[in-house]
């Protein structure tokens, strides 16, 4: 092999060389930008998890004032039922506008008004 063989053969693997780095770097920019664009689409969904994290506490708080709410109401009821079952006897309203015990009399007074109507 001569010396210009030599320099032909160099010449050739300095280009291959040469697109074989241009091309290992075109696709070191490809994944440059392609890691820049998960790195948005991480920063996107880290923010869509708080948004669901900061709504589910909001939920969850909303819950447990319903239920904190519920349990006071059924204690008061639970206070008042005794008072309300003593009240055996229904009462209407009497001259004046008080509340007066019903005796049989009335009852069957104001069953027939009632069905009359």
């Amino acid at each position: 092999m001569g010396t210009l063989d030599h320099v032909k053969l160099l010449e050739t693997k300095v280009i291959s060389a040469l697109d074989f780095v241009k091309r290992v770097s075109e696709e070191n920019s490809h994944l440059k930008e392609l890691v820049q664009s998960q790195k948005k689409q991480i920063e996107e969904l880290k923010q869509v998890i708080q948004e669901y994290k900061n709504e589910y506490a909001q939920i969850e708080e909303g819950i447990l004032s319903a239920l904190h709410q519920l349990n006071q109401f059924e204690d008061a009821m639970e206070d008042r039922l005794p008072q309300v079952l003593s009240h055996t006897e229904p009462a209407v309203l009497g001259e004046g506008g008080h509340e007066a015990p019903l005796s049989h009399d009335d009852t069957s007074s104001t069953d027939q008004v009632t069905h009359q109507s």
